[in-house]
């Protein structure tokens, strides 16, 4: 009686009394999980809780929810379908690392889905009409059509796994709109309105801050939107006031990501959204049973396939400090590492680690399979190439053009140095594609050596790292006059893995205890 007492009130403190009526209709979302599984349970237990008071709801969520974390990497996301089949989500939109496993996996991914995966933007070249994917569904909730309409950012072409979209030469086979995304969307909206929707609500995985565009930017061209339920940024946002192409007001609003809050969205008279804290809930009880023993099913077998230790390591190996993810920003001892894994096991010049796929710290202590999984969850197959270098400081340029941002280009990297000038503006140009065209104005890395020889323009030089990066494109990074020497099956966890038991025996100790100053600052 006690727990039930205490979940009942958190849950009027959390979402209030004009949450609370019999007949509302709610919308609870979420966005941007990236594999926090242990959200799930709590995330059904409140829409039992809503449901037994009343009221009409709806489980939605905005993307990216299959990438991201070790659980979803060893499954290549089906384990977290099955945890979104054991909520029972009435809509779901594609963000940008639903794509990461390829364009035929997201099939398999589409077809164990309950719910359908929507996207209005996706197009093929050859035929810009038809739709790749669901550009919205309809749901009636209590006495309301509500058309759910998802949209996924344009620069899921180059921060997705480039390749996905392309022919056996490269050309790009598909888009997502990019400039006439506003129309796109326009026309999605519009068909959900034709079809009977007394509300819709975009489910938008383009972010509110520096997108290519933005949400907000989209939103004030279109019009018939009444909520929009935003992605991709991170970004926790109770409730945002923006204005349509009509000059309209309506509420943006995110949750953050990996289940830091639940979203909730009140369909009265006027649209209110409140979001809920995930640790008050889950403290006071709040959770589905059922949800919960499918995530101890899996989990079990998650943690047999992963326990095993591989070795140790004498020092805290660093990606992240706090909430930052300093491996996108500057070197780290734990870069240096992975760099150091691929460059030593591939037996080339250079080793080359995206800090984007870096994702966890290693502490001091045993290291297991597990945790290597979650510094390296995208098991990226590694590529060998050979590259002019011209080709590689053009390359770095690329890689540091958004510092002071933290961004997964900033490379990680063995058997080189070179120095920042984070004064000089970023002259980087990328082409319609996301890839790589000129550097206008002066170069902010300079002083790059290759061992102890400073870079030659006109030499060739071998590079380890991952297919996304080197041959596939990914994070903008883009070698024109590369040739393939090998695309390898072992992937960065196994290299790594190896690097560690093998390259060191077993123990990480010095000098891993600090980075090695292969990148610096002037």
């Amino acid at each position: 009686m006690k727990k039930i007492l205490s979940l009942s009130l958190v849950l009027l403190l959390a979402v209030g009394a004009w949450a609370q009526k019999p007949g509302d209709v709610v919308i609870l979302f979420d966005n941007d999980v990236h594999c926090a599984v242990d959200g799930y349970p709590v995330l059904a237990g409140l829409r039992d809780s809503l449901q037994q008071k009343g009221c009409a709801v709806a489980v939605v969520s905005s993307g990216d929810f299959s990438f991201g974390g070790p659980i979803g990497a060893a499954s290549k996301g089906q384990y977290i379908i099955r945890m979104m089949n054991a909520v029972g989500y009435d809509a779901v939109a594609l963000g940008n690392h639903e794509f990461d496993y390829g364009l035929n996996h997201l099939r398999v991914l589409e077809d164990m889905l309950m719910a359908p995966l929507l996207s209005c933007n996706l197009k093929q070249n050859a035929n810009p009409e038809a739709f790749n994917f669901l550009p919205f569904v309809m749901r009636k909730i209590g006495g309301l059509n509500i058309g759910f309409v998802g949209v996924t950012t344009p620069t899921t072409l180059y921060t997705s796994l480039p390749t996905a979209f392309q022919d056996e030469k490269g050309q790009y086979l598909y888009n997502f709109s990019g400039p006439h995304l506003a129309a796109t969307v326009q026309k999605a909206v519009d068909m959900a309105r034709a079809a009977g929707a007394d509300v819709v609500v975009l489910l938008s995985h383009l972010g509110d801050s520096d997108g290519v565009p933005t949400s907000v930017e989209v939103m004030q061209q279109v019009k018939g939107v009444d909520l929009v339920l935003d992605a991709h940024d991170h970004h926790v946002i109770p409730g945002r006031r923006i204005t349509n192409k009509e000059g309209k007001p309506l509420l943006l609003t995110s949750t953050g990501t990996q289940f830091q809050y639940i979203g909730m969205a009140v369909l009265s008279d006027e649209i209110r959204t409140r979001l809920v804290p995930v640790d008050s809930l889950r403290k006071a009880g709040c959770c589905n049973a059922a949800v919960a023993d499918t995530l101890r099913v899996i989990q079990t077998a998650f943690e047999a396939l992963g326990s095993r230790q591989v070795g140790r390591t004498q020092h805290d190996l660093i990606a992240e400090e706090g909430d930052i993810r300093v491996v996108r920003l500057r070197e780290t001892n734990l870069g240096d590492l992975v760099a150091d894994a691929f460059r030593h096991q591939m037996h080339t010049d250079i080793g080359w680690a995206n800090g984007g796929g870096i994702r966890a710290n290693l502490p001091v202590g045993g290291i297991t399979h597990n945790q290597l999984f979650a510094v390296c969850p995208y098991t990226n197959r590694i590529a060998v190439i050979r590259t002019t270098g011209q080709d590689l400081l053009n390359a770095l340029e690329t890689a540091v053009r958004e510092y002071p941002k933290a961004e997964g280009c900033f490379a990680q990297v063995s058997g080189l140095t070179f120095d920042i000038d984070p004064t000089i503006p970023s002259g980087v140009v990328l082409d319609k594609n996301g890839r790589f065209l000129r550097v206008e104005g002066p170069y902010r890395v300079s002083n790059v050596r290759i061992g102890k020889k400073p870079l030659e323009l006109e030499d060739t030089y071998t590079i380890a790292g991952s297919e996304y990066v080197l041959v596939n494109g990914g994070d903008a990074i883009f070698f024109p006059n590369k040739e393939i020497l090998t695309t390898a099956q072992a992937t960065d966890l196994e290299l790594l893995e190896n690097y560690i038991q093998e390259g060191l025996h077993g123990i990480v100790t010095a000098p891993y205890d600090k980075p090695q100053e292969r990148i610096n600052f002037k």
